[in-house]
């Protein structure tokens, strides 16, 4: 375990914040892109105190990360983190997990599907993807409304300065939003064109089953596709 400063807090929605933590001690914190970390909650009993966020940070090896989280209203832990300010310590864990972009991957094109903070691990495996320079990358981002997208401007300038990167917003709840609707139709069509991928979902529960049963029936394999959920 490690103690973290908050030192920023960007209110991205009116109901995700960004928070950006330094270790107390300048100590650096190392994570391969799409790991996470876990917060402890100091008050809540050892068995339920800690929850998993992943880093959003784009460069690994400084001795700051980065978390973008949603608010639980009805949750325990959220509303308690969303109650700090600048300057409270935190503790957290190193960081862990499986779900990251491996260099192997690096040898096909590359598509994220995801649904609101289903974002943050994405964010660096994209950025470093994309430095690599071998192939083209795809992001499929749903979300009900426009104001929901998390990192819109970074997308679009990013969109706008490399050919390989391919973003592709979709919300269900902006009737004259040009791709209405969910995520499935878009990768579906994308994903005849292109054929072999590897391909990273991340977000809500049912918008991950759906996936894996619509990529099971176009022929992909666990080799091929990574998951993970976050409700």
């Amino acid at each position: 375990m490690m103690q973290v400063e908050i030192t920023n807090i960007i209110d991205e929605t009116n109901r995700v914040k960004r928070f950006e933590l330094s270790t107390t001690d300048a100590s650096v914190i190392e994570f391969v892109p799409g790991q996470f970390v876990q917060i402890i909650h100091p008050d809540l009993p050892e068995f339920e105190n800690t929850r998993s966020y992943s880093i959003s940070s784009l460069k690994s090896g400084t001795n700051k990360i980065e978390l973008c989280i949603a608010l639980n209203e009805n949750g325990i832990f959220t509303p308690w983190l969303f109650q700090k300010s600048l300057g409270d310590i935190l503790k957290i864990s190193e960081s862990r997990g499986e779900f990251v972009l491996k260099s192997e991957h690096l040898n096909f094109p590359i598509m994220f599907i995801c649904t609101g903070t289903g974002i943050a691990p994405f964010r660096s495996m994209i950025h470093t993807a994309l430095a690599a320079g071998n192939q083209d990358v795809y992001l499929i981002f749903g979300n009900r409304k426009k104001t929901d997208i998390l990192y819109k401007s970074e997308w679009e300038i990013l969109m706008n300065s490399n050919s390989k990167f391919h973003y592709l917003p979709v919300l269900s709840q902006e009737s004259d939003f040009e791709n209405l609707g969910y995520v499935h139709e878009f990768y579906s069509n994308i994903l005849r064109e292109i054929g072999e991928a590897r391909i990273f979902v991340c977000g809500w529960k049912d918008m991950c089953a759906e996936t894996r049963n619509r990529l099971k029936a176009m022929g992909y394999n666990r080799r091929q596709y990574f998951f993970e959920q976050y409700d």
